[in-house]
């Protein structure tokens, strides 16, 4: 390996201490107490340093959203990939999603603008339209396989999505009787209403 090589592979790893430095101070303590600083000092560094690698708070968390879109797009694609049966494949995508919610909290509320967290619209959109392109795909694969039209895949593919984040999100607070058991119970039994009602709606009377 050559200098310049080993520098830039020093310089990922320590760019990458930085990323697991801030989502270690969130998990501890929210992310509204993240600051450069308190970074800098996680990772025996000085603040000045960290700004060789990111020029605020902001491109910090920025680059944490990414990393939370990968992983659930990653979680999902695993889960379409790991039957032939359509349905039974979104119902494998919701496990995924609400799996990754749960076990990364703090990289949810990056991603959703939860949390206190407030990032450039238009990035965390574009993220977030890359990750549904899965569930749409595979929503499509089921309405083939039944003999369905959906007339706005992408507006019924934003309802999928609205389910599950509404779900993901209210239990996250607190908010559902019962829990995470119950919540999930109840997310199951709305999502396969949706789809007997896109199969009712297109069989017509």
């Amino acid at each position: 390996m050559g200098i310049k090589e080993r520098r830039q592979r020093e310089r990922q790893a320590t760019r990458q201490n930085i990323l697991v430095a801030a989502h270690q101070i969130a998990r501890q303590e929210g992310w509204p107490a993240l600051t450069i600083r308190k970074v800098a000092e996680a990772i025996e560094y000085s603040p000045p340093m960290i700004y060789e690698y990111f020029a605020n708070k902001e491109e910090i968390l920025l680059d944490l959203m990414r990393e939370g879109f990968q992983q659930l797009i990653a979680s999902m694609q695993q889960a379409r990939a790991s039957t032939e049966d359509r349905q039974e494949s979104l119902m494998r995508i919701i496990d995924a999603y609400w799996s990754f919610a749960r076990n990364n909290p703090e990289l949810y509320q990056i991603m959703n603008g939860l949390g206190g967290v407030l990032l450039d619209n238009q990035e965390t959109a574009r993220e977030g339209q890359n990750a549904g392109r899965i569930p749409l795909a595979a929503l499509e694969d089921w309405a083939q396989d039944s003999g369905i039209v959906l007339e706005d895949a992408f507006g019924a593919i934003e309802t999928f999505w609205s389910l599950i984040h509404g779900m993901v999100s209210l239990t996250m607070a607190d908010r559902i009787v019962g829990g995470e058991p119950r919540a999930r119970q109840l997310l199951y039994q709305a999502f396969q209403t949706l789809l007997l009602g896109w199969s009712t709606k297109q069989k017509g009377p």
